[in-house]
């Protein structure tokens, strides 16, 4: 059966994790000034304790349940955290400073992505399948832009759009249901074991786990086992991967 689809991951894969930290001091800024309208003043260690424990509370979710809390719901839950008066528009306007800190501190385009892009988009469609935290796919989509590599792509799963996260099975068929396409004849490449990689096997499709992102280092557990078909360290790797992988589909 001919591989005609690849779906790809966003973060860690397409993008890396520098810029952590800036983001982080965005995000105290614009809930200072939220928090300034009431009158109360918080301590930059109060900021990262709760943004801490809201990670926490997205994980447990994430993992547990197979979704992402959307972004008003994170920022809902940091705010009750912090015990501030309930205001659903300070609330709103928390969680889309906190989801446009990517575009203002972005992350890099991993080196050789759009390259690769050019290549593969002549001979596949091509879509992604991302998990979503505080950057809602609306936003995920104006990096895509801003680093003109979203017009190589023609569908789009974000688990904010869709109500589900990998390892869901509708994360990946959102995309392939897009094409028409059987998991038979698509392909994965992300990035982390459990959502990526097992959500697409236990789908049928191929994949690809995808370690060169330097800037977030790999857990243990990911550098020793995989079920994908193959790993890259490169997209150009990847490249020469799916060549391989495409022509063993065929015969």
């Amino acid at each position: 059966m001919r591989l005609k689809v690849l779906t790809i991951d966003f973060w860690n894969t397409l993008f890396d994790s520098s810029g952590g930290t800036e983001r982080n001091n965005y995000r105290l800024a614009a809930f200072i000034k939220e928090a300034d309208k009431y009158g109360i003043q918080f301590k930059a260690d109060d900021f990262n304790e709760a943004i801490k424990k809201s990670w926490e509370y997205f994980n447990n979710i994430w993992k547990n349940d197979m979704r992402t809390p959307s972004p008003y719901e994170s920022a809902e839950f940091f705010w009750k955290n912090l015990k501030l008066p309930y205001d659903k528009d300070s609330i709103k306007t928390l969680s889309e400073e906190f989801g446009n800190a990517i575009l203002v501190n972005p992350p890099k385009l991993i080196e050789g992505v759009k390259d690769s892009l050019e290549i593969l988009s002549k001979k596949f469609k091509l879509g992604i399948v991302s998990d979503t935290g505080f950057s809602p796919g609306t936003v995920l989509r104006k990096l895509l832009e801003k680093n003109s590599i979203i017009s190589y792509f023609d569908a789009f799963s974000f688990s904010n759009e869709t109500g589900v996260s990998k390892p869901h099975p509708i994360a990946f068929m959102t995309v392939l249901n897009n094409f028409g396409c059987n998991p038979e004849e698509a392909l994965h490449i992300g990035d982390i074991e459990q959502t990526d990689i097992e959500g697409a096997k236990k789908l049928g499709m191929k994949a690809i786990r995808f370690k060169g992102d330097t800037s977030y280092p790999l857990t243990p557990e990911r550098e020793e086992f995989t079920i994908a078909d193959a790993e890259a360290e490169s997209w150009s790797e990847i490249v020469e991967l799916i060549n391989n992988l495409s022509k063993k589909i065929i015969t």
